[in-house]
């Protein structure tokens, strides 16, 4: 019996590690499209969320559409499947509603931000996480 007991413990560690690294990841900001919520060289905490439970106004981790620069992007949900296409100067975007399956997502800092002013539409399904807080600071404006 006492064999079983540490191998059980160890294994428990393990699946819990595992379920942790699936609903959380710490991601780093590389750039200045979020200042200043977000300057470069902040670390967020960011939880995976089922669509259904992301709002507008949040910050999220996207998957990078283009094949060069970083993995993810960091932006903010400025508007969900369904709601009115904000005016954007410059936009690609002609719609008036955001179409299903879609977001609109835009850097706080408009002048160097790459996003939907850029990029269009960001589908649903890209959406990596939605951040919690900064790692050693305050949760992210417009995150609860």
């Amino acid at each position: 019996m006492k064999i079983w007991f540490p191998a059980a413990v160890l294994l428990l560690v393990a699946a819990l590690v595992v379920r942790l690294r699936r609903t959380y990841s710490i991601v780093r900001v590389d750039g200045d499209s979020m200042n200043p919520t977000l300057v470069d060289g902040d670390r967020v905490l960011a939880r995976r969320v089922s669509p259904s439970a992301m709002r507008r106004g949040q910050v999220v981790v996207v998957v990078n559409p283009l094949p060069v620069g970083e993995r993810f992007l960091i932006k903010r949900i400025a508007a969900l499947p369904g709601d009115p296409v904000p005016p954007m100067q410059g936009t690609v975007l002609s719609e008036e509603r955001v179409p299903s399956g879609q977001l609109i997502l835009l850097g706080d800092n408009a002048d160097v931000s790459f996003d939907s002013r850029d990029l269009g539409y960001f589908p649903v399904s890209e959406i990596h996480a939605v951040t919690i807080r900064k790692l050693m600071g305050t949760p992210v404006k417009g995150n609860k």
